[in-house]
């Protein structure tokens, strides 16, 4: 696997970390219980993501940058959703 790969790999799992630590916040302050909620699946799916980044799934930088396009949109949700 390419180095470049790798890296990115490594800086998209620091980042989704963060990523889920403020969805944990946002749920919370909400009091959000059910694991049905669209905000808990929402993290679900980010959670299985963060967990899937050092897997043969994602081997490319193509595969690195779609990744990254997820994560970008996931951090704004989040973000406006803490306003």
């Amino acid at each position: 696997m390419d180095y470049k790969v790798t890296e990115e790999k490594e800086i998209l799992r620091e980042v989704f970390a963060g990523l889920l630590a403020d969805l944990d916040r946002e749920i919370e302050s909400r009091k959000i219980s059910d694991v049905r909620h669209p905000l808990c699946v929402f993290q679900r799916r980010i959670n299985r993501i963060w967990a899937e980044i050092l897997t043969d799934k994602y081997l490319t930088m193509e595969d690195m940058q779609k990744v990254r396009g997820i994560f970008e949109f996931a951090q704004d949700y989040v973000e406006d959703l803490a306003r």
